[in-house]
Parts: C-alpha cells; sequence; structure tokens
C-alpha cells in the first residue's frame, strides 16, 4: 500500500515511492499518482491500482476495480477524498488533514502533532514495510501541468 497524506495548514499533499504485494516489496521508485484534466490523483492500494485507477478515469468506468482509496486536488476546486466501491467512485471535499494508505494511522498521528509532510512520512517509513522510498510533496494551491 502506501502512505498518503493532506495538510490544511501547508497546503500540501505528500506520499512515498514504494508498491507492495500482500508480502513483498515491489519498487522503491513508483509514481503513486496521475493528472487527469487539471486534477492531481494519488492512489493507495497494491502495485496495480494505481494504474488500473487511472484507466478507469480515462474511460469514465470504474465498474472493474476493487475497492481503493483515493485523494485528489485541483488548484481551483480544492482536495478531495474518495473511494471506488463496488464499481462506483465516491467523492467529497476535504475540509481537514487526512491520510489514507497502510501507514494512516501512524500518519494520522503525526498529522495532529504538526509534524512535516516529508519527515512525518519518513517516520512512518520506519513503522510500514509498506510505506518507502523517496517522498514527493506537492502544493495544492499550484495549477497541475
Amino acid at each position: 500500500m502506501t502512505t498518503i497524506v493532506y495538510d490544511t495548514f501547508c497546503n500540501m499533499v505528500a506520499c512515498d515511492s514504494r508498491t507492495t504485494t500482500k508480502n513483498m516489496i515491489v519498487t522503491d521508485n513508483a509514481k503513486k499518482w496521475f493528472d487527469v484534466n487539471g486534477w492531481r490523483v494519488f492512489c493507495s492500494g497494491e502495485t496495480c491500482d494505481i494504474h488500473k485507477l487511472e484507466e478507469s478515469y480515462k474511460a469514465n468506468s470504474f465498474e472493474n476495480l476493487a475497492d481503493l482509496e483515493l485523494i485528489k486536488y485541483h488548484h481551483e476546486h480544492g482536495v478531495w477524498y474518495g473511494i471506488v466501491e463496488d464499481g462506483k467512485l465516491k467523492t467529497e471535499p476535504l475540509a481537514s488533514s487526512y491520510a489514507i494508505g497502510s501507514g494512516q494511522k501512524a500518519a494520522m498521528y503525526g498529522l495532529r502533532k504538526n509534524h512535516d509532510l516529508k519527515d512525518l512520512i519518513n517516520t512512518v517509513k520506519t513503522i510500514d514495510f509498506r510505506t518507502g522510498g523517496e517522498v514527493h510533496c506537492f502544493d495544492v494551491t499550484e495549477p497541475v501541468q
């Protein structure tokens, strides 16, 4: 899985770069986001989920997806939480800081303590083997290129 964090106080989304299967690390160099129609979309899940979610967004059909969570942002429309359940995408605006993925609980604790996002995910990497690799940070007020 992963650790993806949105912090309302600094207007940033951060994520790690590790993908895993049920028991193994696949890579520490994954890109856990994609851009579509001015949105940047981040996906938690296993190795193939981000690719399948991107294909589903482009086809505007989510019926072949397993359950997963996402965080997305658009510089004009804000930051949104989403979930795919039973082939349906549901989203809502995020009004507060939030984290998704296997490192969610540790990340939520760090958010409450106002840790720097990069440091926060680096700490989660020491607790959750599914979180690892480089940490990427994005300013949600900047347009997606």
